[in-house]
């Protein structure tokens, strides 16, 4: 009887020994949200408070904040639901978006993609892409979780602000959507936003307005942003 209880007694803690053990080597993700404002002057609602400055490589722009994917590529669901545009609308211009990115570089980083019920902004496992109200003077938000150790990203999301209306053809009274998707996915890469003067007609820029479509495609500084990252 002492027998089977020692054996007992032993099953149990070699069990909590492995749930103890499983617990301490899972990851504990950070999180970081990248806003995207519209320049201070043009809006009507706010003028924020200007972010840190960017970085200058030389005379390639560009900054980098040491985080990355760890197996690209990197596949994502879209919840396409816009007024003013249909689902194909959306799923073209976030894939010719991606692939803005993807042509510059030999390593495949962005996916496969498809379309569902997804909220941007939600940690579900899911790299998701949706469409939702946001604080005054922002466009859109794309957040990362990653781990620290590492620097390994493990979900990103982007969610484009409804409190703007979308065009795909740089209306001056309408947020292009390419021209802020393709922004919003160098952050994907994982870029940061640029706010230095010399930096202004680089895609990573910080701000944009009303009919901008600048950053619809990629100037020197982000190429190199992009080569640094996952290489030519």
């Amino acid at each position: 009887m002492k027998k089977v209880a020692f054996t007992l007694f032993m099953l149990v803690l070699l069990v909590g020994t492995t749930v103890s053990v499983e617990a301490r080597t899972t990851p504990i993700l950070e999180k970081h949200v990248f806003v995207h404002r519209i320049k201070p002057d043009d809006d009507m609602y706010v003028k924020p408070e200007k972010p840190g400055g960017g970085t200058n490589t030389g005379k390639l722009l560009y900054k980098y904040s040491g985080l990355h994917w760890a197996s690209p590529p990197v596949n994502y669901v879209i919840n396409a639901k816009v007024t003013g545009l249909t689902t194909n609308d959306v799923v073209d211009v976030m894939s010719s978006s991606f692939k803005t990115w993807d042509d510059e570089s030999a390593t495949e980083i962005f996916g496969s993609c498809s379309t569902g019920t997804v909220t941007a902004g939600a940690q579900d496992g899911v790299n998701g892409i949706s469409f939702g109200p946001t604080g005054k003077g922002i466009i859109a938000l794309t957040t990362i979780w990653y781990n620290p150790a590492t620097g390994e990203v493990s979900e990103v999301d982007t969610l484009f602000s409804t409190n703007y209306q979308w065009s795909l053809t740089g209306d001056p009274r309408k947020m292009d959507l390419q021209n802020i998707a393709t922004h919003e996915f160098g952050h994907w890469l994982v870029l940061d936003d640029l706010y230095n003067k010399p930096a202004s007609t680089q895609t990573m820029y910080g701000y944009s307005t009303y009919g901008e479509t600048i950053k619809s495609s990629l100037e020197s500084g982000d190429i190199a942003g992009l080569e640094a990252i996952y290489g030519p």
